[in-house]
C-alpha cells in the first residue's frame, strides 16, 4: 500500500492559511469573547449592611425602602453571625422580597413550620423566626426575579444568585 505524501512543513514565522468552513459560517472562536460575569458565592455581613429587624417595626401597608429582607429561624441566624458571611450559589440562592413581602411570608412560614398536622412534629414550640436586612444598592446587580414567589404572594421576590448581570440588561 502506498502512504500518503507528508505535507511540507511551514517555515517559522510563516501563518498558517484561514481555515474556511462550509457554506461560509464565520469562525465562532474568532470573535472577541464578552467580558466574562462575575460570581460570588459569599457577602461579608459588615460590607453588606446586615441589620436584625423587629416584626413589631413592619408595619402593615409600607411601601417598599432601600432594603431586601430574609426570613429566617434564629438558628440560621447564629450560623450567619457565625461565619460573618451570607452563602448562596446558583444552586441554592438566598431568597430575598422587598419590606411589604414579610407578612406573606412570615404567615407562610408560621404556617408550614408549626407543630401539628400540618408543620414538621419535632419544630420547636416558640421558635419565633427572625427577620434580617441587607442594603438593597449593595447587591442589586447580583439578583434574579424570582417568579413563582411572586406570583404566589403577590409582591416582589428576588433570589440572590451570585451572578452578576452585564451593565446593558435591566435592573431586578
Amino acid at each position: 500500500m502506498a502512504r500518503a505524501p507528508r505535507p511540507r512543513p511551514r517555515p517559522r514565522g510563516e501563518t498558517p492559511p484561514p481555515v474556511t468552513s462550509p457554506a461560509g459560517q464565520s469562525d465562532l472562536f474568532a470573535a472577541a469573547q464578552p467580558p466574562a460575569r462575575r460570581v460570588l458565592t459569599y457577602l461579608d455581613i459588615a460590607a453588606l449592611g446586615l441589620g436584625m429587624v423587629s416584626i413589631s417595626s413592619l408595619h402593615a401597608g409600607a411601601g417598599p425602602d432601600g432594603y431586601l429582607y430574609h426570613v429566617t429561624t434564629r438558628d440560621g441566624m447564629d450560623t450567619i453571625h457565625a461565619r460573618g458571611t451570607v452563602v448562596f450559589s446558583r444552586r441554592a440562592p438566598l431568597v430575598l422580597t422587598e419590606r411589604p413581602g414579610v407578612a406573606a411570608w412570615l404567615a407562610d412560614m408560621v404556617e408550614h413550620d408549626a407543630p401539628g398536622p400540618d408543620g414538621p412534629p419535632d419544630s420547636a414550640p416558640g421558635e419565633r423566626p427572625v427577620i434580617f436586612r441587607v442594603r438593597r444598592f449593595m447587591i442589586d446587580d447580583l439578583l434574579e426575579n424570582d417568579p413563582d414567589r411572586t406570583r404566589r404572594y403577590g409582591v416582589p421576590f428576588y433570589l440572590l444568585t451570585g451572578i452578576a448581570r452585564p451593565e446593558h440588561e435591566g435592573g431586578a
